[in-house]
């Protein structure tokens, strides 16, 4: 396409490709990517990262949310106390119609770290599958990464008006619905663990894929999505006014092309550890979770949103319906290439303690909402 829209915005072409190859302590990380399409905002250090690592160098780490930013390293029971080293860093803009929509509708950024553990129990290992996906799971534990939560507001939109809605604190209302589309993937010889997260009243969509290099240590290709659309200031308008499904076809098609070579000590250290076959432990939304999202999600919708006509003073708000709807549709599976496994929409309440945690086998069937 010459032009994009709100409903289709234009990305990098996939003709004119660069090939980024990073060097970490032996193990080597290559893939595919259109040149560096800007401008990408709020965000600064691109492509600056070096082209070599030594993973045991201690300078290289910076804490990764820590559970209380203002003490990093105090030891919380169960923390796997996770550090990141930031290997790459770049962006692609993705242009509407010249002038209407200004120089941006929106943009993917991928982020490529490397995660090290530093907390894990005694003979745990993240070539691991269930390691690795217990990692996974603590992001949503941590209140300063994807367990984060607000201050939500009332019905009435009376600040004084301390209604708990849905068992919903007023000042706990989630940041995000997640995880959801969780999957084990076959990426050029490694296994990847993917999962999605949905913002329910700002920041990013982020899709999120783990694979190990180390009985410590693991890639994390963060990719997000940032959409920029006049009178669209929450999640919800934003995926009404401009669906991911561009930005996604990005994200796969550089993750088509990524390998990983592993270092000899980091293939001694994987051929130590046993995967059974065909189990792969498998993150979960929960029912509960879905619920509070639709609420969220629906008392923001007027956020940063007025519709033409209506009392600017109203309520600006999307029917509950509609909203519950978009939900419902979000949170269903969708197997990507090399799909290995897949889990389902979310738990039922009645299942969080019975459902089993392995094996794309014999999975749990998709419950609607």
């Amino acid at each position: 396409m010459f032009f994009g829209s709100e409903q289709n915005p234009k990305g990098p072409g996939w003709r004119r490709l660069r090939r980024i190859e990073k060097n970490l302590s032996g193990t080597r990380v290559h893939f595919l990517v259109p040149p560096m399409r800007l401008p990408v905002h709020g965000r600064c250090g691109l492509e600056e990262q070096a082209d070599s690592f030594d993973l045991d160098s201690p300078d290289i780490y910076i804490p990764y949310a820590p559970w209380d930013p203002d003490n990093p390293e105090k030891d919380i029971p169960g923390d796997p106390k996770i550090y990141s080293a930031k290997i790459w860093l770049s962006g692609w803009n993705f242009t509407g119609r010249p002038i209407l929509d200004g120089d941006s509708v929106g943009d993917l950024v991928l982020k490529l770290d490397v995660l090290e553990a530093r907390n894990l129990p005694v003979n745990a290992s993240l070539f691991r599958r269930g390691d690795l996906k217990d990692l996974a799971q603590s992001f949503f534990i941590n209140e300063q990464d994807l367990g984060s939560y607000h201050r939500g507001r009332s019905d009435s939109y009376d600040p004084h008006d301390l209604t708990d809605f849905l068992g919903l604190n007023r000042e706990q209302w989630p940041d995000y619905l997640g995880p959801i589309n969780s999957q084990w993937l076959e990426r050029n010889g490694s296994e990847w663990l993917y999962f999605e997260v949905q913002p329910l009243w700002g920041d990013s969509d982020k899709f999120y894929w783990l694979s190990p290099i180390g009985h410590q240590r693991c890639l994390l290709a963060k990719f997000m999505v940032k959409r920029r659309i006049h009178n669209a200031g929450n999640p919800y308008r934003w995926s009404m006014r401009s669906p991911l499904t561009n930005y996604r076809q990005l994200m796969e098609n550089i993750m088509e092309t990524i390998t990983v070579e592993l270092s000899e000590a980091a293939r001694e250290e994987q051929r130590t550890v046993h995967n059974p076959e065909g189990e792969y432990p498998l993150l979960h939304c929960t029912e509960q979770l879905v619920k509070e999202a639709k609420h969220t999600l629906y008392m923001w919708s007027a956020k940063g949103y007025r519709e033409k006509g209506k009392d600017p003073r109203g309520d600006h708000r999307a029917p509950k319906e509609a909203v519950a709807a978009f939900i419902d549709e979000r949170i269903q599976p969708r197997p990507l290439p090399g799909n290995l496994a897949i889990g389902p929409a979310y738990l039922k309440n009645s299942e969080i303690n019975t459902a089993p945690d392995n094996s794309g086998q014999d999975p749990l069937s998709i419950e609607g909402q």
